[in-house]
């Protein structure tokens, strides 16, 4: 279902609001939302730290975090719905090699 109005974004951007101000030192991160799915969040991070704190702030367990892959780079990510919205939360990375801890 696709929104018409600003207002069926409501939840999304209340709960946007909720986080902010109830976990001021929550990492920043590129957030999006769509017309097309209303009461769904997409939050990109930079590090897999950050999606764990993110985890933490929504109250999500741990076994809803999954390591995987975007592309040719790891990804740790998770789903979840929280206040009525559908977050998905995740972080891509370049993992670290034993050649790059040998200098």
């Amino acid at each position: 279902m696709s929104a018409e109005d600003l207002v069926e974004q409501a939840a999304v951007i209340t709960c946007l609001a909720g986080l902010a101000v109830g976990h001021p030192n929550l990492p920043a991160a590129y957030i999006t939302i769509s017309r097309h799915g209303p009461r769904e969040l997409s939050v990109q991070l930079d590090s897999p730290g950050k999606v764990e704190a993110w985890r933490e702030a929504l109250g999500v367990d741990t076994a809803a975090v999954v390591v995987d892959r975007i592309g040719t780079r790891s990804s740790l990510e998770f789903d979840a719905t929280v206040y009525g919205v559908d977050f998905h939360v995740y972080a891509s990375y370049e993992q670290a090699t034993s050649e790059a801890g040998a200098a």
